[in-house]
């Protein structure tokens, strides 16, 4: 593990991931889980920031591109139990149809963009067209986005709603002429619901619905009554065998369900290799949108054992700055193996210069650009800070005790091949007795 969460959190690395905005829940998972280049992964790490500063590039070039790959991802929702699902075996629902319909267009949108590009792209980004999704899914081959259970998946289907269809119309026909001969009867003219409300101020009228045989109560509150022009018996019958046929229906539309499920569950995996894909290129676009964003370069993995960094900026604390209308000063350092001091005067860059070096060298190794004109760096092992008020009241220590703890736990580590940053050695105690413990440290750890 690079750091742990104590350093994360002083360095604020979790708000500078604020800042990397995939658009995806997949990418959004990915950066959830982002973690650093082992120093053993070198070539990976390399990889990682030849692509990123490549698409950095590619968005300036062909920003138009990006903007229609990142709209199309905005529409990718979360699909992937539902497919894992289908794939072990299960019945996926309508929606859950719908959603991977939209999703195979969706794929069909991003890959089409990606042919646009002028990169040679790695394997893991490219995103592959479902087009046999959409075969199973429209076969009618209408490119409407919504799904809908065809009468071509089942004659049986074709039959039910053919009968269903003829019964409504002839339903539909038989209550008209209800309707017609109860507006003639009470003169008085009927909604095409078949229904007519009346105020319960015109009792007449009350009383002479109620004796109506074209007519049944349907409601009433406390102001109207609502009559409904009452079915015959062919309407009755006619209502019954439709219920039935809905039945029918849906019965043949849960077998074609499960049908489409077994057919999409066969080369399930797949549909799950165009999502890994989809997560990887969203996540390594929102890492170039990053970088453009505080203009970062490409930093050199070197494997000499060196830190350098020309003219770097703390990327949170420019932010900051820039919104109040002032520039952030550069920094430039240069470190060997051993100790570095830092001196100066109060309030004079020291402590940000400090978290800005252990900033820098945790977000090259996490695969970013940093902000700088120029960083070079061989891998660390671990990034271990020490700053800010250590009290600990649960563990019974003082100031002074929590900080020499914490400078404990840093010089046991400094042994491997790490970056120890310490803001002001010793400040929980006297000045005679913090310049002993600093000097002290400081030679064991030129050694």
């Amino acid at each position: 593990m690079l750091m742990d969460e104590k350093t994360k959190a002083i360095l604020e690395f979790d708000r500078v991931l604020e800042e990397l905005h995939p658009m995806t829940p997949f990418g959004q998972k990915l950066k959830n889980n982002l973690k650093a280049y082992e120093a053993s992964d070198k070539e990976l790490l390399l990889e990682e920031l030849d692509r990123v500063a490549v698409l950095k590039g590619l968005i300036n070039s062909q920003r138009p591109v990006f903007v229609e790959i990142r709209s199309q991802m905005r529409l990718i929702k979360d699909i992937r139990r539902s497919v894992e699902r289908c794939t072990a075996g299960g019945v996926l629902n309508v929606v859950e149809f719908f959603e991977l319909k939209n999703f195979a267009y969706i794929a069909k949108a991003i890959s089409k963009c990606q042919k646009a590009l002028h990169w040679a792209m790695p394997e893991k980004y490219r995103v592959k067209e479902l087009q046999w999704v959409e075969a199973i899914l429209d076969p009618e081959k209408t490119g409407m986005k919504t799904f809908y259970i065809y009468d071509n998946y089942s004659e049986a289907l074709a039959e039910i709603r053919s009968r269903k269809a003829a019964s409504l119309h002839k339903l539909d026909v038989l209550k008209k002429e209800a309707i017609k001969r109860a507006e003639a009867e009470l003169g008085i003219p009927v909604r095409a619901s078949g229904e007519i409300t009346v105020s319960k101020t015109q009792t007449n009228l009350i009383k002479k619905f109620d004796e109506c045989n074209m007519l049944q109560p349907a409601g009433e509150t406390y102001i109207n009554v609502t009559y409904r022009v009452k079915p015959g018996a062919e309407m009755l019958e006619l209502m019954k065998d439709i219920e039935e046929m809905k039945g029918e229906e849906a019965m043949e539309e849960a077998l074609i369900l499960e049908k489409l499920s077994a057919q999409i569950s066969v080369r399930g995996s797949e549909i799950l290799e165009v999502m890994d894909a989809v997560a990887e290129f969203d996540l390594v676009i929102a890492k170039a949108y990053m970088a453009n964003g505080y203009n970062g370069v490409k930093p050199v993995i070197c494997d000499d054992e060196k830190l350098v960094i020309v003219k770097g900026r703390h990327p949170l604390v420019e932010t900051s700055l820039r919104r109040k209308g002032k520039p952030f000063t550069p920094v430039s350092i240069s470190l060997e193996p051993g100790a570095a001091l830092i001196t100066g005067a109060n309030m004079g860059g020291k402590t940000v210069s400090l978290k800005m070096v252990g900033l820098l060298a945790a977000m090259a190794q996490y695969g970013f650009l940093v902000p700088a004109e120029y960083m070079e760096m061989r891998m660390n092992e671990f990034i271990y800070i020490s700053a800010g008020d250590e009290q600990s009241i649960d563990m019974g220590l003082s100031t002074f005790g929590a900080e020499i703890r914490s400078v404990k736990e840093a010089l046991m580590k400094s042994e491997e091949k790490g970056l120890i940053l310490i803001d002001e050695l010793a400040r929980g105690t006297n000045p005679h007795e913090g310049y002993a413990i600093s000097k002290a440290i400081i030679n064991y750890l030129k050694d």
